[in-house]
């Protein structure tokens, strides 16, 4: 590839890392904890594990920590010791609807079964710089002061707005797979990926190449412009069978971001019905799942006519890995390429020298003679 190393590199990259290191060390202050980082911001240890594939809100932090904030870094690195983890087993498939959800809204409809839950969101907000966080000392809890709810039934279950329009038979049901979907960590992606595989790929898509693509498609990039069904954030059960009775066992659960997405394609299909979109991502990034909800949908018109619409233009450009090696690897050492193209244009330049004063250049001398240079 025409790289070459540094002279005396190992010393000057080991002085480099350390000072890359060094800037994590302010006096008089106590180095962030894993559990600030993961506490108090969450959502970006949040992205980085959706990015690294990884769902470890300790290691998450971790990697956010020694990526200095840089989730795309953090999720390199993730991905990198994910690869080293042995692989025991498979969970048990849950279905969405068993989340314990904290936040539900559905802007498609008003009253929707289990009812709308704000939950924490400053969406119904101004977004205004509060100066009072700047000389905040202690921690003050806003809702301290709310009165106790002294319910003490448990929650329903909340119905699924999607399920609403497939009983009028107005979205589609969903096609049985021929088998266990592809696990995109193991199998290369080829060019025509199933949905499972775009649905996994679009689930580890950087946040913000995943923004900017969906957002493409409603620029007018695209056929896609969909309604949300629903959005949701709260906390999946994960399952596993135990060996040897063979029932499942809930070992832990897993915050996550659902969204659905329903878009009007009459001229798709024999009948008028609605394509639906889907999004899921760990921890709380609607941004995102909202984002996959469009691609999802606009990958499945399988037409390529808008580059929102490739399956392969999308997965390839959102997938951070990918994404950065590419662009972060132009700061690596290239002078034996740059000096092969310096070579052939000096080259070049040296050939279409002009000729002196007073010397034939050509065959003719009017506006459509033909000019011949010898390279």
């Amino acid at each position: 590839m025409g790289y070459v190393a540094a002279v005396a590199g190992e010393e000057l990259i080991q002085r480099a890392a350390d000072l890359f290191d060094a800037q994590r060390v302010v006096e008089d202050q106590e180095p962030v904890t894993l559990d600030q980082l993961d506490g108090q911001l969450s959502r970006l240890t949040a992205q980085a594990m959706s990015e690294g594939g990884v769902y470890a809100p300790q290691l998450g932090a971790l990697a956010v920590k020694q990526a200095q904030g840089d989730t795309v870094e953090a999720a390199f690195l993730l991905r990198a010791y994910r690869s080293t983890l042995e692989r025991w087993d498979e969970t048990a498939t849950v279905e969405p609807d068993e989340m314990f959800a904290v936040r539900r809204v559905s802007p498609a409809f008003k009253d929707i079964p289990g009812g709308q839950i704000l939950g924490p969101t400053k969406d119904y907000t101004q977004r205004l710089l509060d100066f009072d966080l700047a000389n905040e000392e202690r921690f003050e809890d806003p809702t301290a002061d709310w009165e106790p709810d002294n319910t003490d039934t448990d929650p329903e279950p909340l119905g699924d707005v999607a399920a609403l329009l497939r009983e009028e038979g107005l979205v589609a049901a969903p096609e049985p797979p021929d088998g266990p979907p592809t696990d995109t960590t193991r199998e290369p992606v080829g060019d025509d990926p199933d949905r499972a595989a775009v649905l996994q790929e679009l689930a580890r898509g950087e946040t913000g190449a995943v923004t900017a693509l969906g957002y493409s498609a409603l620029r007018g990039y695209g056929d896609v412009h969909p309604t949300l069904a629903e959005v949701r954030v709260g906390r999946l059960p994960v399952r596993v069978e135990h060996p040897y009775t063979g029932d499942e066992a809930r070992v832990t659960d897993a915050e996550v971001t659902s969204a659905e997405a329903v878009v009007p394609v009459q001229e798709k299909r024999e009948t008028a019905q609605f394509a639906l979109g889907y999004g899921l991502t760990f921890g709380r990034n609607e941004r995102k799942a909202i984002a996959m909800t469009v691609l999802d949908a606009g990958i499945a018109l399988d037409t390529d006519a808008e580059p929102a619409e490739d399956p392969e233009f999308v997965l390839d450009t959102i997938d951070p890995m990918d994404s950065f090696g590419f662009i972060e690897h132009l700061k690596l050492p290239h002078y034996v390429t740059f000096q092969s193209i310096l070579d052939r244009i000096r080259t070049l330049r040296a050939g279409d020298e002009p000729p002196p004063a007073g010397a034939a250049s050509g065959s003719g001398s009017g506006p459509d003679s033909e000019v011949t240079t010898d390279d």
